[in-house]
Parts: C-alpha cells; sequence; structure tokens
C-alpha cells in the first residue's frame, strides 16, 4: 500500500544526506610518505615488487590500516560505542549494533597545480589555433614531468566511509595518540566532494585570509559609496525643502 509519510521521510533524508557528511580529510606529511614507500611499499616481498602502483598500494595500505584502528578503538572505548552506538533503534528497544568502521573510499590530492595550470593553458592555445604558444606550453609541460616523483607524492587523503558514524569517530579519535603511516592519525573535516577543486589545492590559508579581506574591502567601499549617495539625495531634497517651503494653498 502505498504510505506517503514514509515516502516524504525518505526523500527528506535523501536530500539532507550527502557524501560530505561520510568524508573527512588526512593530511599526509611528506616525510610520512617517504617513510611508507620505503619500509612498505619497498619492501621485500611488497606491492613494488608484485608491480602494483603506488597510488593503488596507498590506498590499500591506508584503507586497511585506518579500518583496523578505528575499530580497535571503538572496541576498547565503552564510550564510544555508548555514544555511537548505543542508541535505541526506530524507539523498538534494540540497541544498533557495531559491525566495524567501513571505508567506501579514498581519494588523494596532489600538489600538481602547476601542470594542470599549463594543460590548461596548452588546451586554450589549441582551441585558439595559436601552435607557437602551444609548443611553449608543450615545452613547459614536459619540463614539469622531468621531476614526476614531485607530482605524484600525494598531499591528502578524502576518506568517505560507509556510515557517518565512522566519519564522528574520525573527529574523536584525533585527540588520541594512535598512529597511522608513522604520523598521527589526525582527520580534518572536508568540503564537500563538489566543491573541491583540486587545482587549487596549492591555496594556503593565509592566500584565502587574503582574498577574503580583499572582498570584505570592496564591500566596504560600496556600503561607504552607498552611505554617501544617500547622503547626498537627503542634502539636495533638504535644499529643495528650504527654496520651496511648503504653502498652505487654502490661506493664499
Amino acid at each position: 500500500m502505498f504510505q506517503g509519510g514514509k515516502i516524504q521521510q525518505l526523500e527528506w533524508d535523501v536530500a539532507t544526506v550527502t557524501a560530505g557528511d561520510y568524508s573527512v580529510e588526512f593530511p599526509i606529511k611528506r616525510d610520512s610518505y617517504d617513510w611508507w614507500k620505503s619500509e612498505i611499499y619497498r619492501a621485500q616481498g611488497g606491492d613494488f615488487e608484485r608491480g602494483i602502483a603506488p597510488a593503488f598500494s596507498l590506498k590499500n595500505y591506508l584503507k586497511k590500516e585506518i579500518e583496523e584502528k578505528l575499530t580497535e578503538w571503538v572496541e576498547m572505548n565503552e564510550w564510544a560505542r555508548n555514544e555511537l552506538y548505543g542508541r535505541k533503534n526506530n524507539g523498538e528497544g534494540n540497541d544498533t549494533q557495531y559491525g566495524g568502521t567501513k571505508i567506501a573510499d579514498i581519494v588523494f590530492s596532489f600538489n600538481n597545480a602547476e601542470l594542470i595550470e599549463a594543460l590548461r593553458a596548452r588546451g586554450q592555445c589549441i582551441a585558439s589555433q595559436d601552435f607557437d604558444a602551444m609548443r611553449e606550453q608543450e615545452a613547459k609541460v614536459n619540463k614539469l614531468f622531468q621531476n614526476f616523483d614531485s607530482l605524484t607524492v600525494p598531499t591528502s587523503a578524502f576518506i568517505t566511509f560507509e556510515s557517518d558514524d565512522s566519519a564522528s569517530l574520525a573527529d574523536m579519535v584525533g585527540e588520541t595518540d594512535i598512529h597511522v603511516m608513522n604520523q598521527k592519525m589526525h582527520f580534518e573535516n572536508c568540503s564537500e566532494p563538489t566543491d573541491i577543486i583540486w587545482e587549487n589545492r596549492h591555496f594556503t590559508n593565509w592566500d584565502y585570509i587574503k582574498r577574503q579581506g580583499f572582498a570584505y574591502f570592496i564591500i566596504g567601499i560600496l556600503l561607504v559609496g552607498s552611505a554617501v549617495f544617500i547622503y547626498w539625495i537627503s542634502a539636495f531634497s533638504a535644499d529643495l525643502a528650504t527654496v520651496f517651503p511648503p504653502v498652505n494653498c487654502e490661506g493664499i
């Protein structure tokens, strides 16, 4: 039978829950990546000898380590179990069971902004049929590829869990001394996946502060200009009132 209330509730849940509610950012230090590459990836019998790509190998390593350590932390932490998984299920008196932390996907960001800019400029040159400029951009791209290793070093891992509880759990675990990849397992909130522009990852917090300051400066100029314009209109109206004061027409 058609149950309008339940369907409306389902539509509301889908409209408000997004992948961003299940995702966190794990910043990767260069020293930590170098340690992983030498001690784990290039270890005897490791993924390097099996011909597995570094990014795919690191993805599997992080997935395994984070799932195991977060699951272990919850199982050893009674407060976490009660807070996240001891809630009543639909008021029926059944406690939800913790089935372990599960990661749905991991996406990496890289320090490759210059390469992306060069490729974009090359594409614009091809579109405008400026082939001399295109060859200049190709030379720039080839020069960047000479230092290919630096372009393939991940700077952050965007981790999407299978439940929002696990994402909340990741925020709590940042206060502990749990380590993964030879660095403290600290997670940060990330923006919605649709708002993540990978080529803008090279902008620092200071860059964003300067941009916000410039935007506030422009807004301030517009507000001051509006106030001056309103004051001028008011003064002009007052001058007109003194030249042409109100007159009692009936008395005349």
